[in-house]
């Protein structure tokens, strides 16, 4: 059936051809600015809850250029835990991460997502500490291997690897990441 200018029912389909546009336009402007409030919503912990709970790898690269590679496996108030097939899980401040990058493929996260519970960095560790596991400590360019003996409010020690096993403290804001080798 051909509707022409002169069909009654060419004014209603046009009419309702225009209103469907309208509503995709404001649908679309709607969906635009519901994406920008979640965007400037966003925080580091946000968007490593929405990647993590993806469950597929992410790369995470710290202030000093260390990149993990791995699924994350905990988030806490002020760190991540990235579990790596080649190291083990490697613990990182927040206040080190430099760069969160999606595994190819996902999506964009919102990261405008609350943690919903507070576990510090210094309560992990000192949780960890009981079990007394190989680490290792990156601290700028060094790497200090030992035991994890201790954990305080912003300080961790290590025994460190050999006969002497001296025990050496490091500062958490120096921490650029902990690579827990054994349990």
């Amino acid at each position: 059936m051909n509707l022409g200018p002169e069909d009654p029912l060419a004014g209603l389909n046009r009419w309702v051809a225009e209103g469907s546009v309208d509503a995709a336009a404001r649908a679309r402007t709607r969906q635009r600015w519901l994406e920008r409030q979640a965007a400037e919503e966003a925080t580091v912990s946000g968007v490593l809850i929405d990647l993590a709970e993806r469950g597929r790898p992410l790369a995470l690269t710290t202030a000093t250029g260390h990149r993990s590679l791995g699924p994350v496996v905990a988030i806490g108030v002020d760190f991540v835990v990235v579990r790596e097939d080649r190291l083990g899980d490697v613990v990182i401040p927040l206040s080190r991460l430099a760069t969160v990058k999606a595994a190819p493929g996902d999506g964009a996260p919102t990261g405008d997502r609350p943690l919903g519970f507070e576990i510090m960095l210094a309560d992990a560790l000192v949780e960890l500490a009981a079990d007394r596991p190989m680490v290792v400590a990156a601290v700028g360019s060094e790497e200090i291997r030992g035991e994890l003996r201790s954990a305080g409010f912003d300080v961790v020690a290590v025994a460190l690897d050999g006969p002497r096993r001296d025990l050496i403290h490091i500062s958490m804001a120096t921490l650029d990441h902990l690579v827990i080798l054994s349990r």
